[in-house]
């Protein structure tokens, strides 16, 4: 895959780190109004929190289009409808959000693991917020264990997310993988 980029993986990887930790922190901010029963304000940060989650999911499609354009691209679609698909359908096709933010997780961290400039450490992290937010959309989940499930999700999450701001990619790995045939 031969790629023109006009600056380095490196920077757009901390710049996905930074725009990550914005989105998780509108999203927590959002939960924290709702359950504060500020519901209009509550709304409008989950909007931002929408919009730099699709952010995100653009940068870090393009980050790992090099280890599988079509499975990258696969992820971004699923991160997307997890954002933007009406709550509606959501509930005709007895689908919530976390479904599609577990499934986007569980595919992300495939992604990572097949990389060879992110640590596998990372993959199975994220792949572990997958499976924790998809448990948590499952049916019957005892109360008790759902905010153990949220916590592992936010680890696995943070983790990349941290890993991305403090180092971003190995640059040198990347543009190899990146040069080779899919």
């Amino acid at each position: 895959m031969t790629t023109t980029r006009r600056f380095s993986p490196r920077l757009e990887a901390r710049v996905t780190g930074l725009i990550y930790l914005c989105s998780i922190a509108m999203g927590i901010a959002a939960m924290i109004l709702i359950g504060r029963r500020m519901q209009a304000q509550g709304n409008q940060a989950n909007f931002v929190a929408g919009v730099l989650y699709t952010g995100m999911t653009i940068l870090l499609w393009d980050l790992l289009r090099p280890v599988s354009q079509w499975m990258s691209t696969l992820a971004a679609l699923v991160s997307l409808a997890g954002c933007w698909m009406p709550a509606s359908w959501y509930k005709s096709a007895h689908l919530g959000n976390f479904h599609l933010f577990g499934a986007y997780c569980v595919l992300v961290g495939y992604l990572i693991l097949r990389s060879r400039f992110f640590p596998k450490v990372i993959g199975i992290l994220m792949a572990c917020a997958g499976v924790c937010w998809l448990a948590i959309a499952g049916p019957g989940l005892p109360a008790a264990i759902s905010p153990y499930l949220m916590v592992v999700g936010l680890i696995g999450e943070g983790a990349l997310m941290l890993y991305l701001l403090v180092k971003g990619v190995d640059e040198r790995r990347w543009r190899e993988q990146a040069h080779q045939p899919q």
